[in-house]
């Protein structure tokens, strides 16, 4: 929700900084490997009970994150490569940084790291639901949990020390978006398909029409006495017998005159 609404804006704001980067040789690549360390440094950070610092961490790791897609896109550099790297670094992040909260909750219950392991579960549910159908060529973006929501719900439950409720409220909400865009991603491809659908019967028909045609015309022209293809028509036929009777119909008048 926040990601698509908020991210084309922020990107902007951060383009001169994004500038600045870039003339000084830092690529987005540095920048995405450097957010990765980040993540790495602030899951330890949390695994060790030092959860302010990991609300730290997470911020700087998001803002990191901003800041690579600004470098490539201010610079000219932006591919599908990058692209590619960007997301995985991400997934990666998210595990990270949420295998970081379970090792902190495995101390204060048994059962509490799997509320971590769900939210991650989920998280890479959603991405995997919007990467194959981008591959499809449909459009799976949008939830009321996406990654923006759930970074600053984590930092909101580090620094107030929630867990174990902001996780829950995590689940609910990351699995409601996983719903939303299956049936988001369902709709689309039911349009196609009912499209492809309407193609087919149309090509069909026009099969059938062009197979058709042909004997219809031999048919009409044959009936008006056209040639064609099957030969002279009735037409051409009656007009060749006629000159020979009429020869013998003058031949035989010619011979009762010519009688004394």
């Amino acid at each position: 929700m926040l990601d698509g609404r908020l991210r084309a804006s922020v990107s902007q704001g951060l383009a001169p900084l994004g500038r600045g980067l870039r003339s000084l040789g830092i690529s987005p690549n540095v920048l995405t490997a450097s957010g990765l360390v980040v993540s790495a440094i602030t899951a330890c950070l949390i695994a060790n009970g030092d959860l302010r610092w990991g609300v730290l961490g997470i911020a700087l790791s998001g803002l990191v994150d901003l800041l690579d897609g600004s470098v490539a896109r201010t610079g000219g550099t932006a591919s599908p490569r990058g692209s590619f790297f960007d997301s995985v670094a991400d997934r990666v992040s998210d595990g990270l940084v949420l295998g970081g909260v379970a090792w902190y909750l495995a101390g204060e219950s048994a059962h509490a790291p799997m509320l971590a392991f769900a939210a991650m579960a989920l998280s890479m549910l959603i991405s995997y639901e919007r990467a194959k159908a981008e591959a499809l060529g449909f459009n799976a973006q949008g939830g009321l949990m996406e990654r923006a929501e759930r970074m600053i719900l984590l930092g909101f439950a580090l620094f107030f020390n929630m867990l174990v409720p902001a996780l829950w409220i995590m689940i609910v909400l990351t699995a409601v978006t996983a719903v939303q865009r299956f049936i988001k991603v369902w709709a689309q491809a039911s349009g196609a398909k009912a499209e492809l659908r309407e193609s087919v019967r149309h090509r069909r028909l026009a099969r059938r029409v062009g197979t058709r045609s042909p004997s219809s015309s031999s048919g009409s022209s044959r009936l008006s006495g056209s040639s064609g293809e099957d030969g002279p028509g009735i037409s051409a036929w009656w007009g060749s017998r006629r000159p020979a009777g009429g020869s013998m119909t003058r031949r035989r008048t010619l011979a009762r005159r010519s009688r004394p």
